[in-house]
């Protein structure tokens, strides 16, 4: 009986939910976190890698909604401004509650000197969402360079959500490859202009790419893939594939040049686990630890740079430091701590009250239009 109610407060059942997506999650979280904690070059690639993995998901996942959103106004159920007002308020509850109180209570630690959050402009980046470009031409700083990342995703938000609800269903595949082309080009200009290789890091446009690549994926999900790439083995195949690729790029600088190239199989990935939701690979994704890992991964990645056990052991009096895999251990085990209080006390409460306000909201509105049609019947 507790295991179930367990299970119900932290594994909450969703009709939308694809299985297998949130040990994804995990795993990139984890190849971030272990790159943020070893900071050797392969761990560093590994850890860029995971990034690229929570780029391509959003992608897949951002553009799956958006199409129904775009469905609704084409069919007449639904108007442009209501499904980009929707879109951006799922948006807001889902990502800027944490966010923001994330800053703010890193505001108020800096005031004793607890933390160094950097100059007021560096501070701004992060408020406005666009620390990857202070970064480019600042550098990384302070512990908070990691934002860049959503920073990139909101700025892809802005640009992707208005055009796929005005565009015809039957065109968001040209936009996806629009973009595609564009980060190419973009990435082909700052080689010629021998721009710094963090800047093909964080690049807005560079990874806008990704984002376009998950997003095809998203669109062409709910086609049969060929036989070859049906069940368990071919998708180890191409997981196995996208987890080996950094170690096989020599330098920062290959893996900054090509590195992406892979994103193709993560996208593809995405339409092997959709289309065998029941399959072993997909069970194996659904453990309950790379589960729950992967549903407050939005947290861990958001707190875990800032937590560093053997300064909080200091602060409280203890004199030496602890060993680097017990303290790494530690560093996991807080991270994980706070996300899933941020997650049960602010996440999810916020954006169930926000999908609760709208479902009433649309509920209205039908119940008015009928009503209107009933009178104009008559």
């Amino acid at each position: 009986m507790l295991a179930a109610l367990l299970e119900d407060l932290l594994f909450p059942a969703s009709t939308a939910r694809i299985a297998g997506f949130d040990g994804l999650r995990a795993i990139a979280f984890l190849l971030v976190f272990v790159s943020h904690k070893v900071p050797t070059a392969l761990a560093d690639r590994y850890g860029t890698g995971g990034v690229w993995i929570f780029f391509v998901l959003s992608g897949f996942l951002i553009t799956r909604i958006l199409v129904r959103s775009r469905e609704k106004i084409e069919a007449g159920n639904s108007s442009y401004r209501a499904e980009l007002v929707s879109f951006y308020t799922r948006r807001t509850a889902r990502i800027f509650p944490v966010y923001y109180a994330f800053l703010a209570a890193l505001t108020l630690l800096a005031v004793p000197g607890l933390i160094d959050i950097g100059e007021p402009s560096r501070q701004a980046s992060n408020w406005l969402y666009v620390s990857n470009i202070y970064i480019e031409r600042w550098g990384w700083q302070t512990d908070l360079g990691h934002l860049w990342s959503l920073a990139v995703e909101e700025q892809f938000y802005l640009l992707f959500a208005p055009l796929v609800l005005l565009l015809p269903r039957s065109r968001l595949p040209d936009l996806c490859v629009t973009l595609i082309v564009l980060s190419i080009a973009t990435h082909a200009i700052m080689l010629w202009r021998g721009s710094w290789h963090v800047s093909f890091e964080i690049s807005s446009l560079v990874n806008f790419g990704l984002m376009a690549t998950g997003g095809l994926a998203g669109l062409a999900a709910d086609r049969p893939l060929p036989k070859q790439l049906q069940g368990s083995f071919p998708l180890i195949v191409t997981l196995a594939t996208v987890l080996a690729a950094p170690a096989l790029f020599p330098d920062i600088d290959s893996w900054a040049h090509f590195g992406r190239i892979p994103a193709v199989l993560m996208a593809l990935s995405l339409v092997q686990i959709y289309q065998d939701q029941s399959g072993r690979v997909v069970r194996m994704l659904e453990v309950p630890p790379l589960r729950g890992l992967g549903i407050i991964s939005y947290g861990t990645y958001l707190f875990h740079p800032v937590i560093k056990s053997n300064t909080l052991l200091h602060l409280v009096g203890f004199s030496g430091d602890i060993r680097h895999s017990a303290a790494m251990l530690l560093d996991l085990l807080l991270t994980v701590t706070f996300a899933w209080t941020s997650y049960l006390m602010l996440e999810r409460p916020i954006r169930n009250a926000v999908l609760s306000v709208s479902a009433n909201g649309k509920q209205r509105a039908s119940t008015t239009s009928i009503s209107r049609q009933t009178r104009a019947a008559k």
